[in-house]
Order: structure tokens, then C-alpha cells, then sequence
């Protein structure tokens, strides 16, 4: 009997041990700390999203300048050392193994538009990249660095994965709509579109290898141009990938009431506002406000005043500080239009735009990559962009007639760019100068003020790089550069 009880108090203690575990192993759980997250949450946070106007990556563009008297600097060009976004990629894997476990596909569908995107944006700032030994973590913790045109073919492989895989999903889920989206509202058709503009901007961007056999650049342009069912395109700006403000937020410009400093410090540039000059710009009247010199002299007719091209002038992105906030005290330099900016709405903030999908498709038209007629697709960009300003018709339709009509010829490439420049003020991040960077027009404005006589190219590789992955990062600099040497001037292959 003793034996029997010894015996049952052992068993009882190792049953309340073990359950003991089990609830311990529950309570490690923590609640606030999920280890699974829902697809959709994930792609909130991956998606990439707009820089608002008057931002500094458009000072960087020469469109607007920050001029106030406690900030009389002007605008540096001493690019230092860019990012990677292996942190957002991470998530992507995150959200793709998500999506398999949930039997979502469509958000691994999305997965490898956001690949390419994120690979595309560090590429285009840094050079070669590490990409097929990366997100190996411990495995591979020293990835090595891939080239930049080995990066290029991957990241265009996954833009045409996508487009496929979208196309096969939307025509089997009809009306289904993606959770999580702040752009489309979950539209999967509209994200095809977006996808397709975006690889139009890329393949435009290596317009420099155009000929590369491995690339393919115009075979890959021709089969989105030729075949629309397959690769749709955006039709209008309803289609925009883009934000629209609103005063909550998360949601306002910087550009906005709340911001006074703001009002009083953003004035324009004069390598945008001459431009619009140049071609008597309607856009001029809608993104700019005359001088308060030149309203001053005419009071009671502020109407004349606005019409005359001579009402309007930019700072001198070129100039000391100190030179552009006497002028602008002097009443000489045009603010931003303050009926159209000055308000929690404002415009939009673009991502990935119609104006820009159409004059890229004006620009291989005129290369001669596809048959499509490069006038058409100028005059589209030009009309969406005017109509995104609000110009009336009947002036865009005189302005295309008269002031800036398509030209062939090398008159004609330098026209499309120009225009592209003028469609992408104030909107769609970094895009406009990488055009730049790329054609060379406009021409940028610099000096001794601006800490360099010529445009940055590239930015140099995070400072971690050389600790962290110092033999791969060297080697890397060697295979481009034909030295160690890490810095804005270096021309990478992109550009070669």
C-alpha cells in the first residue's frame, strides 16, 4: 500500500511538472508581440510610397529652394553614403511566407514587383549590390555583390513574372480586390497597370544599353507596347499610382497650414521657372504666384499681373544664401501659388505617374525601339500633365500647336525630356533627377555654393559595408571603379 502510494504521489508530481510546462510554454506566448501577421498588414508596410511636394529630394531637382533668414545656406550636393533596404525586403519574404500559409498567392504575386522595386531603387543610387547571396542571413552572413546589369535582368525577369502572374490571377478571381492597399483600394487590374509603367521608366532608364543582347531592352519595350491585353498600361491619371491629401494625419503635404515656416521659406527655382518661361507655360500660372515686386506695381490689376510671363522669377539655385534671401526680401523671387498649394489638400503626391508612362513611351518612339507614333504618345504626357495642373483644353491644345510642338530629331529628344521635367515637378521622388542624371536637360545650375561644378552620380555604399562585408564591398569598388575609392563622382555601369 505504502508502495502504491509512493508510487502515485511520483506519477502525480510528473504530471503536474509536465503540465506545469505546457502552461509555461502558453504563457511564453505573448500576445502583444504576435508571431503571425496577416498578408495584408505586411503589404501596408512594404508598399513604397510618395514623397510630398516641396520635399528635398525636389530641392535636389532644382525645382523649389528653402530660403529663410536662420537658414541661409545654399542647396549641397555632397551626397554621402545611400541605404539599403534589405530591412523592407525582409518583410517581403515575411509577407510572401505569410501569404502560403494563409493560401493567399496574389500577395506573392506582388512579392516580386516589390523585389524588383526595391532592388531597382538601390541599384540606381549605389552601383553593383549584393542580391542572390543576400537575405541568406546566417548562412551567408558576407553576401557577395552582384553586378549592376545581373541585377537589372533579375529585377525585369520578376516585372514580367508579375505582369503574368497578375494577368492569370485577375482573369481567375474576377473582382477580387487585395486587402491592405492604400493606392488602388485593392483594384488588381490598376496595380497591372502600375507594374507595367514601372518597367517602362526601368527600361527607359537603361536607355544607355539599349543594344545589350542580354538585356533585350527594346524586344522586352515591344512586347508591352504590342501586346495591351497582356501588358495593360494606364489609360488616364485616374490611374496615377499616387496619394491625395487630406487633413488628418499621415495624410497632409508638407506644404500645408499647419507649417507656417513653410509659407515664408519655399520660394522657386529659375531652372524650372525659365523653362516654363522658354515655352510661355501655361503650368507657370498654376504652380506659381508673380513677385510680390511685380504685384506691387500694377495693384488693381492683379489679373494682368498673373498673365505676364515677366511677372514671374526663381531664386538662383547657383547663389549664396544669404544672395537669394535679399532678393526674396526685396520682394523679387515667385513663392509657390498659394490658391493652389496652400491648403491641406494640395496636389496629389505621385509614385509612378501617366504623364511620365506616356513620354517614355514618346522617348523609345523617337529612339526607334517601337513603331508607335512618338507625337501621339508626347502629346498624351503633355495633355495629362496640363490637365493635372487644370489647364483649360483649348491652351494645352495651342501650347502643343505653337509653343512646344513634337520635333524630330536630336531637337526633339531634348523637347520629351525637357517636358518630362516640367511633368515631374514636385512629384514622383527621385525620378526627375535620375533624367537628369541620365540626359543631361535641364541643365542643372552649380558653383562653388553648391560644393560642386558638375551633377553627384551615385551615392557611396552604407559606411557599415566596409566592416561588416569589407572583402565583397572592396572588390565590388575594384570591378566598377578600377580603385577603392567610394564616392559621388564614380560612373557606374547604368550611366556608362
Amino acid at each position: 500500500m505504502k508502495n502504491y502510494i509512493a508510487k502515485s504521489i511520483v506519477v502525480l508530481i510528473i504530471i503536474s511538472l509536465t503540465s506545469g510546462c505546457k502552461n509555461f510554454d502558453h504563457l511564453r506566448d505573448n500576445p502583444n508581440n504576435p508571431n503571425k501577421v496577416p498578408p495584408s498588414l505586411l503589404f501596408t508596410a512594404v508598399i513604397p510610397t510618395p514623397v510630398s511636394s516641396f520635399s528635398d529630394e525636389y530641392i535636389n531637382a532644382q525645382y523649389h529652394l528653402w530660403s529663410a533668414v536662420d537658414n541661409a545656406s545654399a542647396v549641397s550636393y555632397r551626397f554621402g553614403s545611400g541605404t539599403f533596404s534589405y530591412a523592407t525586403l525582409r518583410n517581403i519574404d515575411k509577407m510572401e511566407k505569410e501569404a502560403a500559409t494563409t493560401n493567399a498567392p496574389v500577395y506573392s504575386i506582388m512579392a516580386k514587383f516589390l523585389r524588383a522595386y526595391n532592388y531597382v531603387e538601390m541599384t540606381t543610387r549605389l552601383g553593383d549590390i549584393p542580391l542572390s547571396e543576400a537575405m541568406k542571413g546566417a548562412e551567408i552572413p558576407q553576401p557577395k555583390y552582384d553586378t549592376q546589369k545581373s541585377v537589372y535582368i533579375q529585377c525585369l525577369n520578376w516585372l514580367t513574372e508579375a505582369n503574368n502572374e497578375l494577368g492569370a490571377y485577375i482573369s481567375t478571381h474576377p473582382g477580387e480586390k487585395i486587402a491592405g492597399d492604400f493606392y488602388y483600394n485593392g483594384d488588381l487590374k490598376s496595380w497591372q497597370k502600375a507594374i507595367n509603367a514601372y518597367t517602362i521608366r526601368v527600361l527607359i532608364s537603361l536607355s544607355k544599353k539599349a543594344d545589350d543582347a542580354d538585356l533585350k531592352i527594346k524586344d522586352r519595350f515591344s512586347a508591352i507596347i504590342n501586346n495591351p491585353a497582356q501588358y495593360p498600361l494606364m489609360a488616364g491619371l485616374g490611374d496615377n499610382m499616387q496619394i491625395t491629401h487630406r487633413d488628418e494625419d499621415g495624410f497632409r503635404g508638407n506644404y500645408n497650414p499647419n507649417a507656417a515656416v513653410y509659407r515664408v521659406s519655399v520660394v522657386l527655382v529659375d531652372t524650372y521657372v525659365n523653362l516654363l518661361k522658354t515655352y510661355m507655360d501655361p503650368r507657370l500660372q498654376k504652380v506659381a504666384d508673380p513677385t510680390p515686386k511685380a504685384l506691387a506695381a500694377n495693384p488693381t490689376n492683379e489679373t494682368a499681373v498673373r498673365e505676364d510671363f515677366n511677372s514671374y522669377v526663381g531664386a538662383d539655385i547657383s547663389a549664396s544664401g544669404a544672395t537669394n534671401v535679399s532678393r526674396k526680401l526685396n520682394g523679387e523671387i515667385s513663392y509657390p501659388n498659394e490658391r493652389r498649394f496652400w491648403n491641406f489638400i494640395g496636389q496629389p503626391s505621385i509614385l509612378i505617374g501617366y504623364p511620365e508612362q506616356e513620354l517614355n513611351i514618346a522617348e523609345a518612339a523617337h529612339l526607334g525601339w517601337i513603331g508607335t507614333g512618338a507625337k501621339t504618345h508626347y502629346d498624351n504626357g503633355i495633355k495629362a500633365s496640363m490637365d493635372f495642373y487644370g489647364v483649360d483644353g483649348s491652351v494645352t491644345a495651342t501650347y502643343l500647336t505653337n509653343n512646344a510642338p513634337y520635333l524630330l530629331g536630336a531637337a526633339g529628344l531634348k523637347r520629351i525630356h525637357e517636358q518630362m521635367y516640367l511633368a515631374l515637378a514636385e512629384n514622383s521622388g527621385w525620378e526627375s533627377f535620375f533624367m537628369t542624371r541620365r540626359t543631361g536637360v535641364p541643365t542643372y545650375k552649380f558653383s562653388t555654393e553648391n560644393s560642386v561644378t558638375k551633377i553627384p552620380v551615385r551615392w557611396a555604399y552604407p559606411t557599415a559595408e566596409d566592416t561588416d562585408n569589407r572583402a565583397h564591398y572592396r572588390a565590388a569598388l575594384r570591378s566598377q571603379f578600377g580603385t577603392e575609392i567610394d564616392d559621388r563622382d564614380q560612373i557606374m555601369w547604368l550611366l556608362k
